[in-house]
């Protein structure tokens, strides 16, 4: 079983209005289902604008602009057994927590990463849902997707399924293994989880969504698909791709953990990967 007070969850966000918006609704949700604020860490990167509110939290500031570099310094504080990443514009429902570790789970697997099914307005990853509930731009119905939340524990009990995404509970130890995010991916980290995820699947860590647990996303309405940041998007790609030696899967593979990784052509070869048959003789055993 595992309570709240082993868990610190990071939170990295911007110092900027729209940021403080949705930071706020975030951090609302949490202590709206009694989280310790002591666990909270928000990891704030680049400048210093005096908008966001950290509410009793503790905060890392990182000058350069970066969720990579912010993330990975705002663990390494951490002495808590297990950590949770989450997006500042991630918003929960009361009984997150119990529902995301469901010890009847828990108990079966040795689950060491796990991810809440994400609800987003506009179409997305096939593993999310679709209801719109609004976003940053002055809609946001908070009580519409409570009400969701709800009434869809009672309807649909859920399941356990491989997948990977944001918000994500992971032990940290597996974090400090593979080394957290690849801070190369900043100023803005698109393809960072991703990168963390392959660094996962190299490592032999199952990667688990519970679908009991829905956290609603202000997805494409927080900017940060605004086509100005295309250039970093696709210098991310092609460094990727360099890295690796190969393009990252594409939907849905990426989201439900199925891809397979190209040994023949891959570059980044940690102390700690595991080649496929030591994940078959772990299996075995």
């Amino acid at each position: 079983m595992i309570n709240k007070n082993e868990i610190t969850i990071i939170v990295p966000t911007l110092d900027s209005e729209r940021n403080a918006y949705a930071l706020n609704e975030c951090l609302t949700s949490l202590f709206e289902s009694n989280f310790p604020r002591e666990n909270i860490i928000i990891a704030l990167n680049g400048e210093k604008n005096n908008k966001i509110k950290t509410k009793g939290t503790k905060l890392v500031w990182v000058r350069d602009q970066g969720q990579c570099k912010s993330t990975n310094a705002a663990v390494a504080t951490v002495n808590t057994p297990w950590i949770m990443v989450t997006n500042d514009d991630h918003v929960y429902p009361p009984n997150w927590f119990e529902r995301l570790t469901d010890f009847s789970w828990f108990g079966k697997k040795d689950v060491v990463c796990v991810s809440p099914q994400l609800v987003e307005p506009n179409d997305g990853a096939p593993t999310f849902i679709k209801y719109f509930c609004g976003g940053v731009g002055g809609d946001w119905d908070k009580e519409k997707f409570m009400e969701f939340a709800k009434n869809r524990h009672i309807a649909t009990p859920g399941k356990w399924r491989p997948g990977f995404n944001l918000p994500f509970l992971m032990k940290k130890e597996v974090w400090d293994m593979v080394g957290g995010y690849d801070v190369e991916l900043d100023p803005f980290s698109s393809n960072s989880d991703s990168d963390l995820e392959y660094k996962l699947k190299l490592a032999g860590v199952e990667m688990w969504q519970n679908t009991n647990c829905p956290v609603y996303h202000f997805s494409q309405t927080s900017g940060i698909f605004h086509p100005s940041k295309r250039s970093y998007w696709q210098k991310n790609w092609d460094y990727f791709i360099e890295k690796w030696g190969f393009e990252r899967a594409s939907s849905p593979e990426i989201w439900d953990t199925s891809f397979e990784i190209d040994y023949d052509k891959l570059k980044y070869r940690p102390k700690w990967m595991k080649l496929p048959q030591e994940n078959d003789s772990k299996v075995a055993k």
